[in-house]
């Protein structure tokens, strides 16, 4: 694909974040001539982003506290932020105009690929990605004798190390769907965790999303690799839309898969060899079945890149996961306390409540996404000893519940309690009164938390904070 050229082309930078900025950054190093920029927000809650700006060759001006129509007039480039206008189309006046009088559009994705000079692995998937993304850098940086970087969605451009990366390199990319959706080029191997119903609030169907998923092996030949999971059907079925050579892993034994587990442990069967042993689950620090499937994902891709076995070996029994992905928080009372904040979807939070055997205490609830909740909720129902509800979404779960304790028969009923909170505070007092030694208390809220907080992380704080000050007496 032929990158695009920057020098003296007049740009527009439409959203200012992470990529904007780094965009920015990336555009005036290499030469363009102006560089206009506009976002939603007001100018005050962008300055840290306006400061990293200063001084730079280029000329900028900005354009705050609304998208303006006119940033985009007269234009070269156009690079839109898939935030401003998540999915397939981009729902702002003038652009189609601007594209008439040819103007490009283009995001910070698009032109990273197509600049970079090393071999890229992307990570996409409904949950797992960031887990998967994150161990597969740390296998290759313990396993190769290479320089590798890790960036993408985990909130990190790598943009503006580009001109400093060469061929021998390894580049390790986080991309969410909203990144993957209006790309026109593949990564040399891609990675599809799985891909379950979400943020059908932005595509409308199911089917829409899925599409933008499978943008990540779209663009393959028959030289790249796709990385699918034999036991999540979109992903699997995802092998039919690329003419990358598929590679495939599983949670149980299956003789199709490059990677699977079976008694008690994980293999690699590769390349007609006989399978080796990658790990026992014992020698697992990661919780849960869904996490075996993020460390063969992983391994798979560490094995293209180069990696070897041992090597694999050693970064998963040092691996202990990423910050509020079922992360261990504190031992109080006997009672166990998980954040699992970036459960922002009913299907994570049901691998949060089949990681543990021990009785359940969950908090629930924060923007829904219009995801359906029913079988998740008779999982509650059966597993799950009390619950507390909060946020937006909260009458809409406890309708699910109260359904599901109509469908399942009493014998088999494990839900106790229904606690209705509009705090996390208050969440983790109630649930911490009623919380027996031997219980697993858990964050995993099956919903976003745009309604009460800025981001997944910032719950997460509060949900922590809350626990460390429950008393010790």
């Amino acid at each position: 694909m032929t990158r695009t050229e920057l020098k003296d082309k007049h740009i527009a930078i439409i959203g200012l974040g992470v990529e904007g900025a780094a965009l920015a950054q990336f555009a005036a190093a290499h030469g363009a001539a102006s560089i206009s920029i506009t976002d939603m927000a007001p100018a005050e809650k962008l300055k840290k982003y306006t400061d990293s700006l200063d001084h730079l060759a280029a000329p900028i001006q900005y354009y705050f506290a609304g998208n303006h129509s006119e940033v985009w007039l007269n234009k070269d480039i156009l690079f839109v932020s898939p935030g401003i206008t998540p999915g397939f189309a981009i729902s702002l006046p003038g652009i189609n105009e601007a594209v008439q009088s040819g103007a490009k559009v283009s995001n910070h994705t698009q032109l990273f690929l197509e600049w970079c000079p090393a071999k890229v692995i992307g990570v996409t998937g409904s949950s797992g990605k960031t887990t998967t993304t994150t161990l597969l850098g740390a296998m290759l940086q313990h396993g190769l004798d290479r320089k590798v970087y890790v960036g993408g969605n985990l909130g990190t451009s790598l943009l503006n190390e580009v001109d400093a990366m060469t061929a021998d390199d390894v580049v390790v990319l986080e991309l969410s769907e909203v990144q993957l959706a209006r790309l026109s080029i593949s990564p040399h191997i891609g990675v599809i965790t799985n891909i379950t119903p979400d943020h059908l609030d932005r595509y409308g169907t199911f089917e829409r999303y899925v599409e933008a998923k499978r943008q990540l092996v779209k663009y393959m030949d028959s030289g790249d690799y796709a990385i699918l999971n034999a036991g999540n059907i979109p992903s699997q079925e995802s092998a039919e839309y690329t003419a990358a050579k598929s590679l495939f892993f599983s949670a149980k034994y299956s003789e199709t898969a490059q990677a699977y587990a079976h008694e008690d442990a994980l293999w690699i069967h590769w390349d007609n060899e006989a399978p080796q042993q990658l790990c026992a689950f014992a020698d697992i620090t990661l919780p849960g079945a869904h996490n075996r499937e993020n460390i063969l994902a992983a391994a798979l891709a560490a094995l293209l890149a180069g990696a070897s076995i041992p090597a694999l070996r050693e970064t998963i029994q040092s691996f202990d996961g990423v910050r509020h992905r079922l992360e261990f928080v504190k031992e109080w009372r006997g009672v166990k306390f998980y954040d699992d904040s970036i459960a922002t979807s009913p299907q994570r939070a049901l691998a949060a409540v089949r990681a543990f055997s021990s009785p359940k205490l969950m908090i629930l609830g924060g923007k829904n996404k219009d995801l359906p909740w029913e079988d998740f909720a008779e999982v509650i129902v059966r597993n799950v000893r009390a619950v507390a509800l909060l946020g937006a979404a909260q009458p809409y779960i406890d309708s699910c519940i109260r359904a599901a304790q109509q469908r399942v028969i009493k014998e088999e009923q494990v839900l106790e309690t229904i606690c209705y909170v509009t705090t996390i505070e208050a969440a983790v007092s109630e649930l911490a009164a009623i919380a027996r030694p031997g219980d697993t208390l858990l964050l995993s809220p099956g919903c976003t938390s745009h309604d009460m907080f800025h981001d997944y992380g910032e719950r997460a704080e509060h949900f922590i904070e809350a626990v460390q000050h429950l008393p010790e007496n």
